[in-house]
């Protein structure tokens, strides 16, 4: 029987059994997978998501399309990969201010995981700029600040929203396996978490204000 479940758990394919199995397959890849696995996943998530992150923003008028995706890509996969960084330390150390145990390594390896629900969300992306083109990342025009059509704006929002709510749900579940406590306590961490990040920018935004004032 324990050959059996040993066999079953080499053959896990994350991208599928996170939808079914979260918890297993966070442990499956803490005990079988190398950094590696997690940078891969982590970057080709970021990639995805930038489309969908910078759309409407109108921080591209004037710029091709080519050029465009080129900064939105780049931009996005720096930035995801800083933040999967950042998290790292942060999860780690807060999470052993609760009691827990865990390591970076682990760490690194465990929060891989909440990434991979987006890696589904690539179509979103595709069909968005065959649509829009370039004129997805330019200023809205339309009334409810959006260049999209409204029923794919809502659909793609809420759908985005759905994955975002389970990649939060399976980070939890990831800080509390590596630190063996309860996702319930590894949700505290992300919301402990989450207020020092908030508190810093109120001080930041406070302080750029205050010099704007000055001038």
């Amino acid at each position: 029987m324990a050959r059996i479940m040993i066999r079953r758990s080499r053959i896990m394919n994350p991208l599928f059994s996170i939808w079914t199995q979260p918890s297993a397959t966070i442990r499956y890849i803490v005990d079988h997978k190398s950094l590696k696995y997690p940078f891969i996943i982590i970057s080709i998530s970021a990639l995805i998501n930038s489309i969908m992150a910078f759309a409407d923003l109108g921080l591209f008028n004037g710029f091709s399309l080519l050029t465009t995706l080129g900064l939105v890509l780049l931009s996005g996969l720096l930035s995801g990969l800083a933040g999967w960084g950042i998290i790292i330390v942060a999860y780690t150390w807060i999470g052993k201010l609760l009691g827990g145990t865990g390591t970076m390594r682990k760490m690194g390896l465990a929060t891989g995981a909440s990434a991979i629900p987006m890696i589904w969300t690539a179509p979103i992306g595709f069909i968005a700029i065959s649509l829009y083109g370039q004129q997805l990342f330019t200023t809205p025009t339309g009334p409810l600040g959006t260049n999209m059509s409204v029923g794919f704006f809502f659909f793609q929002t809420w759908l985005m929203l759905a994955i975002s709510i389970f990649g939060l749900i399976i980070e939890c579940k990831a800080i509390g396996i590596v630190h063996n406590f309860s996702a319930w306590r590894g949700f505290g961490t992300l919301m402990l978490f989450t207020g020092f990040i908030i508190i810093i920018s109120i001080i930041i935004f406070g302080a750029l204000f205050s010099i704007l004032l000055a001038f």
